[in-house]
């Protein structure tokens, strides 16, 4: 049998051929309503791995209909690090502490006729203060700390975000 993170790393492949028209596809099945900053031609984001225990924090995306470890877009006149911050108080209660920058990635997608690109900046997150809960849900259904078993599942059903897919294949 393969190790983990090559079976991550052929997945992930496979899947991220989702992007284009399958994602047209998807965005009218779910009847995905972008907002503004959605919408914008080139954005970065930020993605956060919280580990505890073996297990991976996730949430279950509303809007996009997937689960993913926490994701924000960095606003304008915004560094990486306080969106970083930023985001995972707003989504699950928490501050980081110790924290570091393991991985990067850029894709284009197709969200409503509109071509945007992103870059996404993907941190582990070793300390934080807090504890962790659903603050926003209305966006996330609900939140769940997965083994990477329960996630593999999850990658061969199509039912993780981009993001998820690329941070594991930065980790152990």
């Amino acid at each position: 049998m393969k190790p983990l993170s090559e079976q991550w790393k052929e997945l992930s492949a496979r899947v991220y051929g989702l992007a284009g028209p399958a994602v047209d596809v998807l965005d009218a099945l779910y009847k995905v309503k972008y907002n503004a900053s959605d919408l914008r031609p080139v954005h970065e984001a930020i993605s956060a791995v919280i580990e505890k225990d073996g297990k991976i924090l996730m949430l279950d995306h509303v809007k996009l209909n997937f689960w993913t470890i926490p994701i924000g877009k960095i606003e304008i006149g915004d560094t990486i690090e306080q969106t970083l911050k930023i985001e995972l108080k707003e989504e699950v209660n928490i501050i980081p502490i110790k924290y570091a920058q393991i991985g990067q990635f850029t894709k284009k997608y197709n969200r409503g006729g509109v071509k945007v690109q992103i870059t996404s900046h993907i941190f582990r997150i070793d300390k934080w203060r807090g504890t962790v809960k659903n603050n926003e849900p209305k966006k996330h259904r609900s939140i769940k700390w997965m083994s990477k078993g329960e996630l593999l599942k999850l990658a061969r059903a199509k039912k993780l975000s981009d993001s998820t897919l690329n941070a594991l294949k930065h980790m152990k």
